[in-house]
């Protein structure tokens, strides 16, 4: 990951090896980015909650003595329900994505979908599902 020009948020190195790992923008570009690896996946299978599985791992970090978030969350544009990312989900749908089955859950193939609509709408294109998406997929589908 060094090789790669990656460091913690602090500016240190991070750990020597050749780990697997992914970058998370839970946020969307704004807000904090996570590196997570197979601990990360191991969380989120057991509840899939990007939140769950980042509260999990960074108050695993804190017992060890870790930093809190460098970076603070956004409050511009506030994430959504699961009613309403189901909701976001059939709007989604109804454009002619291929997503899949409306649950409400985020997966690679909404989140592909919502960086097509972001940029054909002018947002930031982030993949990320928050209310300025959902808001502007509902003007869309009123017109």
């Amino acid at each position: 990951m060094a090789a790669r020009g990656l460091t913690r948020s602090d500016g240190s190195a991070l750990p020597a090896g050749d780990l697997a790992a992914g970058l998370l923008l839970p946020a969307g570009r704004e807000g904090p980015a996570f590196l997570v690896t197979r601990n990360f996946d191991a969380l989120y299978s057991y509840n899939a909650a990007e939140s769950y599985a980042l509260a999990i791992a960074h108050l695993s970090d804190r017992l060890r003595g870790g930093a809190a978030f460098a970076a603070p969350w956004p409050t511009d544009d506030p994430g959504l329900s699961r009613a309403e990312r189901r909701e976001l989900q059939l709007l989604l749908i109804a454009r002619g994505d291929d997503i899949g089955a409306a649950d409400g859950m985020i997966g690679a193939r909404t989140r592909e979908a919502l960086r097509r609509v972001q940029a054909e709408l002018g947002l930031p294109v982030d993949g990320r599902a928050g209310q300025r998406v959902l808001n502007a997929l509902r003007a869309a589908a009123a017109r």
